[in-house]
């Protein structure tokens, strides 16, 4: 096994080992290309999410309509009672009871998404992160690798003076030799052909594993540190520009990394994939007369935020982790208006559907109201009738007690003959 089979084999061994990086490695070894591989994994994520986003936009039109509607009485309430605050939030309580109005309730389904939302970006921002860290060092020990075994050793700094030193070739026997020059220039059509090879582009962008910015292909010496974890003392600056040099004065990997597209995307599709929303809803309530009721009323700073933190991770950090901002909103920009349509006829039906149990709810009253009302006035004859029957009753006893008084004196008279 020669010596950069045994790097790669020991960088291997290091690969970050998280829940993301092992399902990103995992499509990766499938797909090929670790852009068509993000854009996989996030659409994979926001399909899975709809039903939260689903339920969010309904119960978020829900309040938002109810609110329409207490919005009047409770700044009557405000207005009465000027700076009495604890009897201005009693009154408002007892609105929203008898509107059936909870705020805690209204705000669950919108905690909840977040909560999932905010999870899955920052595990995915961290795992995404360590991926690209763990690939800009593979990439440069991998280059090292080929220069050292073009060169026939170890590259070794070796002071001159304080202000100056030099890069050497340190031999497997120990003894430290100057770089011949038609070594070097061998060395540097290597690393430059390699790093051809290994690099992860994609589309527009030379490093997928760099921002979509002018910054350079290639990390600095104190960035490579910092995110490698190497230190210092094990490698010398001047190693790592004596393999990176070629590559930074390469036409092909000079320049820019890219042209500060995807910033503009994310900034751009955050904000549509939101305001879409508003364009539309306003549109179908001016083509049926109606007033419309902005659902994002009460997140109208959140229209406006968002993109600007979109397109600040998407200017600092890596472009993979862009891609998967870009692909998330561009994935909203499409969906957002099929979610609305199908949240609005869904609320319409199930409000109608309200609606026609209150109408017979009351029609229900209305006649049992009747019925009773009917039958109260049937007791009322009853005992009416009853009453003038027991008025004739009691007139005509005195006529039947004379009747019976005169026939009892002629049955005596007729005795008294006899």
């Amino acid at each position: 096994m020669d010596f950069l089979t045994i790097n790669i084999a020991n960088l291997l061994a290091t690969q970050p080992q998280g829940m993301w990086e092992a399902f990103i490695f995992g499509l990766e070894n499938v797909i090929k290309n670790y852009g068509l591989t993000i854009i996989l994994i996030t659409l994979i994520i926001k399909v899975i999410l709809l039903p939260f986003d689903f339920l969010n936009r309904y119960v978020t039109k829900k309040n938002a309509t109810k609110m329409a509607v207490i919005q009047p009485e409770i700044e009557k309430i405000q207005k009465r009672y000027g700076a009495n605050r604890d009897l201005i939030n009693q009154k408002t309580m007892e609105v929203y009871k008898k509107h059936n109005y909870s705020v805690t309730g209204s705000c669950f389904a919108m905690i909840l998404n977040l909560a999932i939302t905010i999870t899955i970006f920052f595990t995915l921002f961290t795992g995404l992160n360590r991926i690209a860290a763990y690939k800009t060092a593979t990439e440069f020990e991998t280059l090292q690798a080929v220069y050292e075994q073009t060169v026939g050793g170890e590259l070794v700094e070796t002071k001159i003076s304080d202000a100056e030193s030099k890069v050497q070739v340190k031999l497997e026997d120990g003894t430290i030799i100057d770089l011949d020059e038609q070594k070097i220039s061998l060395a540097n059509e290597a690393v430059v052909k390699t790093y051809g090879e290994i690099k992860e582009g994609f589309l527009w962008i030379k490093s997928i594993w760099r921002p979509d910015t002018n910054a350079s292909v290639t990390l600095n010496y104190k960035d490579y540190l910092s995110i490698s974890k190497t230190k210092a003392e094990d490698l010398p600056q001047a190693v790592y520009e004596q393999i990176f040099n070629p590559i930074k004065n390469d036409k092909e990997f000079s320049g820019w990394n890219g042209y500060f597209v995807l910033i503009i995307l994310a900034a751009v599709a955050t904000y549509l994939s939101t305001q879409i929303n508003v364009w539309i809803g306003k549109a179908r309530a001016s083509l049926k007369g109606e007033q419309y009721v902005d659902a994002m009323a009460q997140n109208k700073i959140l229209i406006y935020l968002m993109p600007i933190i979109m397109a600040l991770f998407a200017w600092f950090y890596n472009a993979m982790f862009a891609i998967y901002m870009v692909t998330g909103a561009l994935f909203g920009l499409a969906t957002n208006p099929i979610i609305t349509l199908i949240v609005d006829k869904l609320y319409a039906k199930n409000e109608q559907k309200q609606n026609d149990k209150t109408l017979a709810t009351v029609s229900y009253s209305r006649k049992n109201i009747e019925k009773n009302k009917n039958l109260n006035n049937n007791s009322d004859v009853k005992v009416k009738n009853a009453k003038i029957a027991k008025n004739k009753d009691t007139k005509n006893k005195p006529l039947n007690n004379e009747i019976l008084f005169k026939k009892s004196q002629k049955d005596t008279s007729k005795k008294d003959k006899k």
